[in-house]
């Protein structure tokens, strides 16, 4: 099953942003799913990924960008773009089987998007089902053949490492 819009939760828990720093410095595998961000979810919450609807003019919507690079370590120069696809996922609580998963989209076309306007990049929007209690939500990338055995750069240092911005929602429960 996949996450999908889901207009009933546009108003419900708190928007709560991820940036590049926030992510692992993992090393990439060409073909394969590498988790660069996890979260447990709490006994007391109920977390999903986004915020927000689609309409790019409303106060509650989210943008999101992703200029991922390389560190230096692994098979990588140090600012080397990274290239695959990056995926938004729910797994169980012993983080091996994926429940719940969307692409986010590539990202060559994410890393585009951290120079537009704003409101011009990609909507990351309210997605359902959410995660419960002992799930885990997750960022994956599966990288392309180019960014085999790259370690992602998670520093955000301005103009040298990755930046991005993701986003996600935590309900009280």
């Amino acid at each position: 099953m996949t996450l999908e819009y889901t207009p009933g939760l546009i108003d419900t828990g708190n928007a709560r942003p991820l940036n590049a720093d926030d992510l692992d410095a993992e090393t990439l595998k060409a073909d394969t799913e590498v988790t660069v961000y996890s979260k447990e979810v709490a006994n007391d919450k109920l977390l999903f990924w986004g915020a927000g609807g689609k309409n790019r003019q409303s106060a509650d919507t989210k943008f999101m960008f992703a200029d991922l690079v390389a560190s230096g370590a692994g098979t990588g120069t140090a600012g080397d773009p990274i290239r695959g696809e990056l995926l938004a996922a729910i797994t169980d609580s012993d983080q091996n089987r994926v429940l719940e998963w969307v692409s986010l989209g590539d990202l060559s076309e994410l890393s585009d998007a951290r120079n537009d306007d704003r409101t011009d990049r990609p909507v990351m929007y309210a997605l359902a089902p959410y995660a419960k209690p002992g799930r885990h939500i997750e960022l994956r990338v599966r990288a392309s053949s180019s960014s085999d055995g790259v370690e992602v750069d998670n520093t955000e240092n301005p103009g040298t490492a990755s930046s991005a911005r993701f986003w996600y929602s935590e309900v009280s429960n």
